[in-house]
């Protein structure tokens, strides 16, 4: 049998009438979902600003009930440890916006302002090693960069700029935190009712809905407890790091290293990079103790600090991990890129319940 007579029989096989309706009805629809996409946007907008209170406060109630469920264990009531938890996860918001951040966002202009100095004199090093005029596209490249980190300067707004904005938006910020903070004070005293009434309508739709929403709670639960970790001892190492070498900014440094973890991959290198432009301003000799320093903690954190506080099942896989990363701040942005983990993790938890037949491998709680 030729080519053409297995195309011919493979169409009179697999291409059936009810095949063909489904393909047009699903490209009809497609068609109209793009002949009204200013409505839907709309609609999403509308159903966005309604459901957000409440996708902020299940976020607050799914973070801080760990910290109510480990205080219970030594007797201590949860109408006692719901109020304080939250005054002191709402002390730490307004001392975040009041006073770190700001000092925080001048601290980055100012670093983001000496890397310019840096590339400048790594120019000059440059220059001074060719003991003569640098070639043409070295001195683009240069410009190039100068103008990237220029342009990121301007995107940045000041701190009179951000009060103003935050001030124009501020009746809505507040109540939008003020039904978030009520949805999520009521959801940690109902929480368990709430995730086992979930579990419940999970289960009446299929048990594999249940059982994905099971896994996927513990995957995000395990990866959350490993981030805090981590980024623990990233800010220690790195601060006391920078801060051996006489860098100006060792403490927003060992911050920004951190929260850096939080975009996977690019966000470490970018802090790396960054430090050593904003140091070379300092002594050769700090300049090369910081490279090296950063050489040796990059290897400690891959291949020991990583390996040791992750568990086997909670190893990624670089690969399927970028491809989630990269798809995620595609179609979601920055909120994207800060979720591609969690997304990652859940998809690689459905997927090995599959693989087990949809069953699971224990019965917890989830």
């Amino acid at each position: 049998m030729n080519t053409q007579e297995k195309v011919k029989t493979f169409i009179n096989k697999n291409l059936t009438l009810n095949r063909l309706l489904i393909v047009i009805m699903s490209l009809v629809t497609l068609y109209l979902l793009m002949l009204t996409e200013g409505f839907w946007i709309y609609a999403f907008g509308k159903l966005q600003s309604i459901l957000m209170p409440f996708i902020i406060g299940f976020g607050i109630a799914y973070i801080l009930h760990p910290i109510t469920k480990y205080f219970e264990k030594f007797g201590i009531k949860r109408q006692i440890v719901v109020p304080l938890t939250l005054i002191v996860f709402v002390a730490l918001v307004v001392l975040l916006i009041s006073s770190i951040l700001p000092k925080l966002i001048t601290d980055m202009m100012t670093i983001i302002n000496s890397s310019v100095d840096g590339i400048q004199q790594l120019l000059k090093y440059y220059t001074d090693f060719q003991q003569g005029k640098p070639e043409p596209w070295v001195t683009n490249l240069v410009n190039e960069g100068v103008k990237i980190l220029e342009g990121l300067i301007k995107s940045v707004p000041t701190i009179p700029t951000f009060a103003s904005q935050f001030v124009g938006q501020l009746i809505n910020f507040l109540t939008t935190a003020l039904f978030s903070l009520v949805i999520g004070l009521y959801l940690i005293f109902d929480y368990e009712d709430v995730t086992r009434k979930v579990l419940n309508c999970a289960y009446k739709v299929s048990p594999k809905v249940a059982n994905s929403l099971i896994v996927v709670n513990r995957a995000v639960l395990q990866y959350l407890q490993t981030l805090i970790v981590i980024m623990t001892i990233t800010f220690v190492e790195y601060t006391i790091l920078y801060s051996l070498v006489g860098h100006n900014y060792a403490l927003v440094l060992g911050v920004m290293a951190a929260f850096a973890l939080l975009i996977p991959y690019i966000g470490p290198i970018t802090v790396q990079v960054l430090a050593v432009l904003t140091s070379l301003m300092l002594p050769v000799p700090r300049i090369i103790a910081l490279a090296i320093g950063l050489f040796i903690l990059s290897n400690l954190d891959n291949y020991v600090i990583s390996p040791f506080v992750y568990s086997k099942r909670d190893k990624i896989d670089p690969v399927s991990s970028l491809f989630v990363f990269f798809a995620s701040s595609v179609m979601f942005g920055f909120i994207g890129i800060l979720l591609s983990m969690p997304i990652y993790f859940s998809l690689r938890a459905i997927y090995a319940l599959k693989k087990n037949n949809w069953e699971l491998e224990s019965k917890v709680e989830a």
